[in-house]
């Protein structure tokens, strides 16, 4: 299942441990946007993750996606389209 994942986190080293463990699932496509190819389970857990780490008003966003034809793309490429995740 595919994911776009993003956050808004003002504390730079909050954002830091974010990143760190999006990283490991997902491709970085944006400054706090990750798209990754994962079963829905894996997911949650991640959300799970990242929010042990959160402040007071931080917030992380997965949005399934159903059809990658479904991303609207203007520059860049779709960097998961082999499947790397």
């Amino acid at each position: 299942m595919r994911f776009v994942i993003c956050y808004d986190i003002s504390n730079p080293k909050v954002w830091r441990k974010v990143y760190k463990i999006l990283k490991l699932y997902g491709i970085r496509t944006q400054f706090s946007v990750f798209e990754t190819t994962l079963p829905e389970k894996t997911v949650k857990e991640i959300v799970q993750e990242t929010e042990k780490v959160l402040e007071e008003g931080d917030k992380v966003f997965a949005f399934y996606v159903k059809d990658h034809r479904e991303i609207i793309r203007i520059g860049g490429e779709d960097l998961l389209k082999n499947n790397v995740f």
